[in-house]
């Protein structure tokens, strides 16, 4: 409770030091695109093309100054035009869309931030010209192609550079582990951003609704971002268009309420709130109660305050609950958890200069996790286990921007966080021969931890952008993170990072990125649960990227990539051989530690694609080759989640109304350890392909819109392996050992409404 009460105390400081200005200038006559400088100028960012706001569009009547972008509103609308958000808190100028049509939005997979616009202060193009590969996924892109749960951030595996399996959120990129990516809202980080996250991370804990879009980076990305080896998902939240909002949905995965909009005499406050619980527990009542209660629900609170056209200020809550018991009958598992996640964070952004601006988070996450469970397969192996988990952390951390000319700009930041965390697990583990003989198996296996582990986290950053000549800018970076609760003696790691782009034309860009990443094992992060008492030293991963993008006439976009990524100093990780999807996988028979020296993941995309979600129709399609290997001392061996092959395709088409789409994919099958030899990962199970569907109608209701969809995942029920499943029966000739493979997911539906108003 300290914490948060000096939390208080800061963000008290932090609202003395705001700041406003105004000033006594007469607009009314002059272009309106001087007067969108101008508000870029005062710290607002503002992209629109030198097409849509042409320079003989004059300001007809005085805006009022005080009102910030409110004032903007009447100067657009006059001549046509509409204020809509943009990617990484910026503002878009569109031409108001048709009746009967949904605001212009987009979804890019793209390299460079909006190619096709133009920033009218030249002072801030630099920021807009970003040379490293990323991809910005908007808001509404989730309503237009099927994403089981209705989350936003799975719309990422619709990328050829991501493997996941089943119904998880969490995606392994790039051949990297799942918890390689940073996760970032509105400027910070969540530690577990994931429901139910031993039992398969159904959903995250951030409602999709409160989602403005998600920066995604999946390789040689800034030295801004740090501590994370693979990849980064970036989510800013949505900011209202009226002075109130509401959406309420209703879905066989989930029941939400938002609501977002502004206050104040000028519109200078804006606020969201967002509730959502989990039906989960409902479908499985209905359909097999004897399976369990998977229950979960998240809230988010947010509001933010102008302190002036150079100060912004804001406070967020976000919460989140699961609590779930379950059976696995066949596997004679039973599993009960209960999860929480506290967070609290204030930004300040303030623009001291019209080169020089600031952001600065104070946050305090509080995280408890507590697991227990039963393990009882007759004749092979039964157990027990009991586990409590608690984190708290408090950090600051602060960001510049310093635009010191039209060809240079510079950024740099420190984050500094204060953790704790405590743990208590015991277990009990017997085997029956011969399988305790096979992997790391012992006769009998007890373990009880009691670790009350403290210290803290500190990292630094430098960044430099230049532009060398008109068509190629250079990106140069330095990155010095530290840990202060482990033993390890490099407990201090420098990472160097630079990258180019190079225009070869107004259709075609070069990309090429090369950088130093580290990730080091968070001190929530301790392996207790399967033996592992210590902290291990940081890993460490070098990237190199090459891109390629042109834009044909017709408006077809091609993207071409290559990368590797070598890993060293590994941290040794613990697996199942047979049975991933396992209520318990610490009791399980097939549990094995792999300890590599080093590995090596390295692959080819390719993307196609045509149009984005503001047209009627767009489709894309994807390949990826890939291989990612762990090296040990004596063999290299494939990842579970390597496949070498990779397609992924969809489409969308929207005919009045009505709203159709699908996305597929078909990849190599994952690998598969075969009990006779116990050869890891030496065989595969066969091809993976899926059909995901989604249909939706628009209704003009008296408030409002109210819009129905049907959702469904694995559209012809393919039995996709994923797993084998072993077990003893009893014959006349005495007992047998049998194994039978086990599938992902089948033929799943949803049917939900959301009404809008």
């Amino acid at each position: 409770m300290c914490r948060f009460n000096r939390f208080a105390w800061m963000l008290l400081l932090v609202c003395c030091l705001g700041e406003s200005f105004a000033a006594d200038v007469v607009w009314q006559g002059r272009p309106v695109s001087e007067f969108l400088q101008s508000l870029n100028d005062a710290g607002y960012q503002i992209i629109y093309s030198s097409d849509v706001v042409k320079a003989d569009l004059l300001i007809l009547n005085e805006p009022d100054l005080s009102a910030g972008l409110a004032g903007l509103e009447p100067i657009l609308s006059a001549h046509g035009l509409v204020l809509e958000d943009g990617p990484a808190n910026s503002w878009l100028v569109r031409k108001t869309p048709q009746p009967g049509g949904r605001q212009a939005v987009t979804a890019r997979h793209v390299q460079v931030a909006l190619p096709e616009v133009i920033v009218t202060s030249s002072l801030h193009r630099l920021e807009y010209k970003q040379s490293g590969t990323h991809t910005y996924l908007d808001r509404e892109l989730a309503t237009r192609i099927p994403a089981a749960a209705e989350e936003a951030v799975r719309i990422t595996t619709r990328l050829p550079g991501t493997a996941s399996g089943g119904i998880s959120t969490r995606n392994h990129v790039r051949g990297g582990e799942a918890n390689e990516v940073l996760f970032l809202l509105d400027g910070h980080r969540l530690y577990e951003p994931y429901h139910l996250k031993d039992f398969q991370s159904v959903a995250t804990i951030v409602n999709s609704g409160a989602i403005d879009g998600i920066d995604y980076y999946t390789g040689a990305y800034p030295a801004r971002f740090g501590d994370r080896m693979s990849g980064v998902i970036n989510m800013s939240l949505r900011k209202p268009q009226k002075v109130i909002e509401t959406e309420l949905s209703l879905s066989f995965f989930n029941t939400s309420a938002l609501s977002l909009g502004t206050f104040g005499d000028r519109g200078q406050g804006d606020w969201l709130f967002a509730a959502r619980r989990g039906n989960l527990d409902i479908i499985a009542d209905v359909i097999d109660p004897e399976v369990g209660s998977p229950a979960y629900n998240d809230i988010f609170l947010h509001g933010g305050w102008e302190l002036g056209p150079r100060t912004q200020i804001s406070a967020s809550v976000l919460a989140s609950n699961d609590k779930l018991a379950l059976a696995d009958v066949d596997r004679g598992e039973t599993a009960r958890a209960d999860y929480r996640n506290r967070v609290l964070w204030l930004t300040w952004r303030a623009l001291w200069s019209d080169r020089l601006r600031s952001e600065t988070v104070l946050s305090v996450s509080e995280i408890s996790n507590r697991r227990s469970g039963t393990l009882a397969l007759p004749q092979i192996v039964s157990g027990t286990l009991d586990e409590s988990r608690e984190f708290d952390t408090f950090g600051f951390k602060q960001d510049w921007t310093y635009v010191a000319s039209q060809k240079w700009m510079l950024s740099f930041g420190v984050d500094g966080k204060h953790q704790d965390a405590k743990y208590r697990f015991s277990s009990t583990k017997t085997v029956v021969a011969p399988f305790d003989q096979i992997l790391d198996n012992a006769p009998l296996q007890v373990r009880d931890f009691d670790r009350v582990p403290e210290g803290a986290q500190y990292s630094a950053y430098l960044e430099a952008r230049w532009q060398a000549r008109q068509n190629l800018i250079v990106d140069i970076g330095l990155r010095w993170d530290q840990q202060t609760y482990t033993t390890a003696e490099n407990d201090a790691q420098t990472s160097p990072r630079l990258s180019l782009l190079y225009q070869m034309g107004e259709r075609t860009e070069v990309r090429l990125g090369w950088g130093q990443y580290s990730q080091a094992q968070e001190i929530n992060e301790l392996q207790v649960s399967d033996g592992v008492g210590l902290f291990f030293p940081a890993q460490r991963a070098e990237h190199v990227v090459a891109n390629l993008k042109h834009r044909f006439g017709s408006d077809i976009n091609v993207d071409v990539s290559y990368y590797r990524k070598s890993f060293r100093s590994v941290r040794p990780r613990f697996e199942n051989a047979f049975n991933s999807l396992t209520l318990l996988p610490e009791l399980q028979f097939d549990r094995y530690r792999i300890d590599p020296i080093s590995a090596e993941a390295k692959g080819a995309e390719l993307v196609v694609s045509e149009g984005d979600a503001s047209e009627r129709l767009f489709w894309w399609f994807g390949y990826a080759w890939s291989v990612v290997r762990d090296k040990t001392l004596d063999r290299k061996i494939a990842r579970n989640w390597d496949q070498t092959h990779t397609v992924k395709a969809g489409l969308s088409w929207r005919w009045g109304r009505w709203d159709f789409s699908a996305a597929g994919e078909v990849h190599t099958g994952w690998p598969k350890t075969e009990l006779i030899d116990l050869n890891l990962n030496s065989s595969r199970y066969s091809v993976f392909h899926t059909l995901d569907t989604r249909i939706s109608r628009e209704f003009a209701v008296r408030r409002g819109e109210l819009t129905v969809f049907l959702e469904v995942s694995n559209l012809y029920d393919r039995d996709n392996p994923c797993c084998t499943e072993y077990s003893v029966i009893n014959t006349v000739a005495g007992p047998e050992l049998t194994g039978r493979e086990a599938s992902w997911l089948p033929l799943v539906p949803s049917l939900g409404v959301v009404w809008r108003f």
